[in-house]
């Protein structure tokens, strides 16, 4: 996601950036819970592992469903697709509920 890209559409690019920035609070609000700066791959994995903090992030973006915040943290940084650590947690814990969901 670049807020800044021009679209034709003046009401997707404000949702866009708005995402972004509520995406970053909700970073930053991690950091303060954790007390220590937080990489983007660690809250991701915190957002997958805790259910209340997915409801707070699924509240402040306004969806419905877990896997709509996988996706927005995918489109935000695509680069967690390609993290040894995520495909690490992400093999050693099949069971994660986040994972077995379904739209």
């Amino acid at each position: 996601m670049n807020p800044y890209k021009s679209e034709s559409n003046p009401s997707s690019n404000i949702i866009e950036i708005e995402t972004t920035h509520l995406l970053l609070s909700f970073c930053t609000f991690c950091a303060l819970l954790k007390g220590k700066k937080v990489s983007l791959q660690n809250i991701f994995l915190l957002v997958l592992q805790n259910e209340d903090l997915r409801v707070i992030l699924k509240e402040l973006l306004g969806v419905d469903s877990d896997i709509e915040i996988v996706k927005i943290f995918l489109e935000f940084e695509p680069s967690l697709t390609t993290s040894k650590y995520i495909t690490k947690f992400l093999n050693a814990n099949k069971g994660v509920p986040i994972l077995s969901s379904r739209y």
